[in-house]
């Protein structure tokens, strides 16, 4: 089913929506398309995998994991790990503003904060819900918000549960970003604080915004920043600080959320700002005072993973040596791509749909990737979404190659 058939779904009336939506499932089991995946054994280069609609395993090469330094199964932070749920057990035993908040979560909150050059951080169970945090804990209905029109569903979910007025803008446009904040400038009762909010690593093309010239439009306009550099810490920057240290710009924006998830390996992430405007998240935000504070194994697993790219910048060097390598090879094979700064690579296909049979081909064969599909994408802009880890080798991103190439030669995609 084509993008566009899904946008004229979406206007249809529910029980409608769900008897299509679910004979669409049907119909996708039948033909061997995924509905889900179930991993077996540590999240690596190479795993096993078997769809939740077969019994049929497959062992894969993997480019479709965010553990970017392949640190989700390094020997340190594992022992490190052990070592915690010796000392502390395996979960903090309450919300942050209850029982679940130790000695371990302030310390790496303070770890995390210096990290983003910032005062203070909250630690959150994950991005989605930091997203959530600072929308809920900062922000209320006399205050208007402008976001980037690439931000990730949770900012926006966040938005639409919080009320909040709101905006887009594209930031390759910020001409039309001024005009328009001066806009809302103009209309806006006394008092009203506006907020902007921009991607630093587009999760979508893995290209790095300038940020610049938007921050001093900001900063002009006396309008509060904050980054979602979710994919930017221990993936660019010198010593894997992010886009701020990439672009030279630490201490630029008011507040940064980042995940653990990604380059870290582990899960959870945090928000860092102000000392004032920590506090406001601290006491106010109910995604923070009313969900469970980190498992101390899961603290540990994060700071052993920021000792290893500490002590060991190299791996940041080695993932960008392997984009590099890889956008080339894949250019030598005539594929469209996107090249960015960042471990993501978007390759696209020309043709609506045929990303779904080249990506369920590739899998079949032993290649694991995701595919990004409308609504995540506009139609027409469908790709194949490829994350390359520094503990790739060339032989395994030429293998790759040679699928991807071979597979859309034989879907006319290429």
């Amino acid at each position: 089913m084509d993008s566009r058939a899904l946008i004229e779904l979406e206007r249809q009336p529910f029980k409608q929506r769900l008897a299509f939506q679910y004979s669409l499932y049907l119909n996708e089991v039948e033909q061997g398309f995924m509905t889900g995946r179930e991993g077996f054994g540590p999240v690596d280069r190479r795993m096993k995998y078997k769809d939740l609609n077969s019994d049929q395993f497959n062992d894969v090469l993997v480019f479709g994991s965010n553990s970017y330094l392949g640190l989700s199964n390094d020997p340190y932070v594992k022992a490190k790990v052990i070592e915690a749920v010796e000392k502390y057990g395996i979960g903090s035993g309450g919300s942050p503003a209850f029982s679940g908040y130790t000695r371990q979560h302030k310390e790496l909150e303070q770890r995390l904060a210096a990290l983003a050059g910032h005062e203070d951080a909250v630690l959150l169970p994950g991005g989605y819900m930091a997203n959530l945090c600072w929308v809920n804990g900062l922000m209320n209905r006399n205050d208007i918000i402008v976001y980037d029109k690439n931000s990730h569903a949770s900012v926006i979910n966040a938005i639409k549960m919080t009320n909040v007025p709101f905006y887009t803008f594209d930031p390759e446009r910020l001409e039309e970003f001024e005009k328009l904040i001066v806009r809302i400038k103009q209309k806006a009762k006394p008092g009203v604080q506006i907020f902007s909010t921009v991607e630093g690593v587009r999760s979508i093309d893995g290209t790095i915004i300038e940020l610049k010239q938007y921050l001093e439009i900001c900063r002009a306009h006396d309008i509060i920043v904050i980054l979602d550099d979710a994919h930017g810490l221990g993936t660019v920057g010198k010593h894997g600080r992010g886009t701020l240290e990439h672009l030279d710009l630490m201490g630029q924006v008011d507040l940064r959320m980042s995940t653990c998830s990604k380059a870290i390996g582990a899960q959870g992430a945090f928000v860092s700002g102000s000392k004032e405007h920590i506090f406001l998240l601290r006491n106010f935000s109910y995604p923070y005072l009313f969900t469970s504070g980190l498992a101390q194994p899961t603290i540990a697993a994060i700071s052993a993973a920021l000792d290893v790219i500490e002590r060991e910048p190299e791996r940041i060097e080695r993932l960008h040596a392997n984009v590099r390598y890889m956008q080339d090879q894949l250019e030598a094979q005539g594929m469209r791509i996107i090249r960015g700064d960042s471990g993501i690579i978007p390759v696209f296909f020309s043709e609506d749909g045929v990303v779904r049979k080249i990506n369920r081909a590739l899998y079949r064969r032993g290649l694991f990737a995701n595919i990004m599909e409308y609504p995540m994408v506009p139609p027409g802009l469908e790709r194949l979404r490829l994350s390359v880890m520094a503990t790739h080798t060339h032989e395994e991103i030429d293998t790759a190659v040679e699928m991807i190439a071979q597979v859309a030669r034989e879907h006319g995609a290429l």
